[in-house]
């Protein structure tokens, strides 16, 4: 168990860093980042396809 939470904590951390890469790049918003770094914070809550609606609802551009 304690090798899955590790994963899991390395896989929201890059995550978190590549969005705050894009943000510094400008390529998306302070608010952009603020909210995917609350859904990232919190993915456990989501279930993959919610989790994607989500994104998608900060990233209206994106195709997921």
């Amino acid at each position: 168990m304690a090798n899955l939470d590790s994963l899991d904590l390395k896989l929201v951390l890059s995550f978190a860093n590549a969005y705050r890469r894009l943000n510094e790049k400008g390529e998306i918003s302070d608010q952009q980042l603020e909210e995917v770094m609350q859904l990232v914070e919190n993915y456990q809550e989501y279930a993959p396809e919610e989790f994607k609606s989500r994104l998608h609802e900060i990233f209206p551009e994106s195709d997921f």
